[in-house]
């Protein structure tokens, strides 16, 4: 198989042509703020020197992010349209998860840097066993420099007296401030002079999908920002965020909304029978959240002091960003003081970046990992663990109807 992969998510542009594996051709170059004007030429430096024609492709590979966002947008629209010249498959991996794969640790926590702008990092965590099999751990973030360690100890103290790898360019950038907190964690000296094309292939021809950091199947050519653009988060707030959200008891009746809801969304569905078995159970908070008369919302809990479980919490694709999640957790934390529970404990598939963002902001962190905890697909388990907060003014404006 004759495939054409795409690094670009940095200033360090590479493209490679492949076949079964072997290099035919790897042309590199450092195009500072270039990538718009400098990335075809390097493409077809790479097919000409390999004798590909576009229409020999059987794959193309872009990197998914993160990274620079105009890196990131102009490989996959490169990937893209060689793939539909030749009739090629898109494939994509993150850069995070091709640094931690390709790294070689082994019982250790592999954590990839790749720069962020200013002094901010993104940051993966994986877990790389004895045997050198890596699996993701949690959800990539962008961290200041400054805060990086604190992140990371937090990752690390859940694999203890495993040994820690910081890997990438990021790692090469702030080596001294890693080196000076955690001798030999720089060690590996892996891709501290940039992103590699080769690691991107062996990264988009690896299976495991989510659960190892791979895109799920339909997804491999989905971005990965891991950071939002401010100006769009901006405009759809002004838009969407004047309705207000009420919270409600779920009823039977809105059994079969919620079970459609939850079909579309999750692939371990929770079925309609299973919903309204749940409906009255003794501890259980099964609430509903609409915006204008619609669903937009849903959360089952259940609280047995000094705990609650957190089982299913899901926002409708329409309603996402406006606030719906943070109304639904207020809910759930004044609902837990009403109880005197003091604690919210929740499980999430560990490539669930939204919900994790989401649980972060709420003051979650991590507690523990549950090897195997999903199927379809096979995934681990974060756990994940929140103090209930006191009551505030600042929390988001909640009407709680019954």
């Amino acid at each position: 198989m004759i495939g054409l992969s795409i690094e670009s998510a940095t200033d360090h542009v590479e493209a490679a042509v492949l076949e079964d594996g072997a290099v035919r051709a790897h042309v590199i170059e450092d195009v500072s703020h270039g990538h718009t004007r400098r990335l075809t030429p390097i493409v077809q430096e790479a097919l000409r020197i390999s004798g590909v024609s576009p229409s020999g492709l059987e794959w193309v590979a872009a990197d998914l992010g993160p990274g620079s966002f105009t890196g990131v947008r102009v490989g996959l629209a490169t990937a893209r349209a060689y793939a539909f010249a030749g009739g090629a498959r898109v494939l994509g991996a993150s850069s995070l998860t091709a640094l931690a794969h390709g790294a070689g640790a082994r019982r250790a926590l592999v954590v990839p840097l790749v720069g962020a702008g200013r002094r901010d990092v993104y940051a993966g965590f994986y877990r790389a066993d004895t045997r050198g099999a890596v699996r993701l751990m949690a959800s990539p973030r962008v961290i200041a420099a400054d805060a990086l360690l604190d992140v990371v100890a937090e990752a690390h103290a859940l694999l203890p007296g495993w040994a820690l790898r910081f890997v990438g360019p990021g790692a090469g950038r702030e080596r001294e401030r890693l080196e000076a907190a955690h001798p030999t964690s720089t060690a590996l000296e892996f891709r501290h002079g940039g992103l590699s094309a080769l690691d991107l292939a062996a990264a988009v021809m690896r299976t495991g999908g989510p659960g190892v950091g791979l895109p799920a199947e339909g997804r491999e050519a989905d971005p990965v920002y891991v950071r939002g653009a401010q100006a769009e988060e901006r405009v759809r707030r002004a838009a969407l965020g004047a309705t207000p959200t009420t919270v409600r008891h779920m009823t039977l009746d809105d059994v079969p909304a919620v079970a459609e809801a939850e079909a579309r969304t999750f692939s371990d569905a929770w079925s309609a029978s299973y919903f309204r078995s749940l409906i009255g159970y003794p501890g259980g908070w099964i609430r509903i959240a609409e915006r204008g008369g619609q669903l937009a919302g849903y959360l089952v809990g259940g609280v047995q002091a000094p705990t609650c479980d957190l089982e299913n919490i899901c926002v409708l694709p329409s309603h996402r960003r406006c606030g719906v999640a943070n109304v639904l957790m207020a809910d759930l934390f004044a609902h837990c003081r009403d109880q005197k529970a003091t604690e919210v404990l929740l499980e999430v598939r560990v490539s669930n970046d939204p919900a994790q963002a989401l649980y972060r902001a709420l003051g979650f962190r991590l507690a523990g990992v549950r090897r195997g905890y999903y199927r379809a697909p096979d995934e681990d388990a974060v756990l994940m663990r929140c103090p209930v907060p006191p009551a505030d003014a600042s929390a988001p404006s909640l009407e709680r109807l019954s």
